[in-house]
């Protein structure tokens, strides 16, 4: 463990954070993330704080607003089991979000009607300025039911629907959620700061993360290794996981495939 002075603090300890998340169907998410804890510590917290949206660093709020939100997509996405995509369209040039989420909530709620309806969505902006929605979805879906209510509600020469899977080989639904929550931070200037950005069917559980281990080293080493035997220990394969490491952050996640 290293021990510097650094200014008017005496010291400092490095500290490694893991936790993770157990999906059940055999997907973990593990983090480790590095924390230096300053003495005075608590000096620093009782600063006053703006208030939410008041910072002046206006762009880096809705950048981290931005972040949380790709997380919660990404997170819900695995908890319904996502598997496939559907991408909602209008002919015309539809800028109106309003509208966008107006028209959404006539579909899903006819949808409803016929059955339960677990969704995900995320709203993007073309280039020319139209909207159209993504909306990540479990198993076979009656497409021509869905085309059908789709194009009743924004008009039947005007709306259509594109059903895809990019990840088609099985047991690769964790990047399907990765790759829907891109969407968020790609578009992330076109959001209010409390702007929703994603929208999501009621009743989805997201399984809380809990706390694997909690060390004090200067060696991240030790870290990585301890996320990467949590998500062995509880039987998920490394086989086509996905990372992420981020040194200078002390940021690492680890996500695992389904069984």
């Amino acid at each position: 463990m290293r021990v510097e002075s650094i200014g008017d603090f005496s010291a400092f300890r490095r500290e490694w954070v893991i936790r993770g998340r157990n999906f059940g169907d055999g997907q973990v998410e593990i983090t480790a993330t590095r924390f230096d804890r300053y003495m005075g510590a608590q000096r620093l917290s009782a600063m006053p704080k703006a208030k939410r949206g008041e910072s002046e660093n206006t762009e880096d709020n809705l950048m981290d607003a931005a972040k949380r939100a790709k997380q919660q997509v990404r997170l819900r996405c695995k908890a319904i089991g996502a598997d496939r995509m559907i991408t909602l369209t209008y002919r015309e040039n539809m800028e109106d979000k309003t509208r966008l989420k107006r028209d959404f909530d006539t579909l899903r709620r006819r949808l409803g009607a016929l059955g339960g309806f677990q969704y995900v969505a995320v709203a993007e902006r073309q280039k020319r300025g139209a909207w159209h929605l993504h909306v990540a979805v479990c198993g076979r879906q009656n497409y021509r039911v869905l085309r059908s209510i789709w194009q009743s509600v924004v008009g039947f020469d005007n709306g259509n629907i594109h059903v895809r899977n990019p990840f088609k080989e099985r047991g690769l639904r964790h990047k399907l959620a990765a790759y829907l929550a891109k969407y968020i931070a790609k578009g992330f200037s076109e959001h209010a700061m409390n702007e929703k950005r994603y929208w999501t069917s009621r009743g989805v559980v997201v399984p809380e993360r809990m706390s694997i281990d909690h060390i004090l080293s200067d060696d991240p080493v030790q870290a990585l290794k301890i996320a990467f035997a949590a998500a062995k220990r509880v039987g998920a394969t490394l086989d086509r996981c996905q990372t992420f490491w981020r040194q200078e952050l002390g940021c690492f996640w680890l996500s695992t495939r389904e069984l």
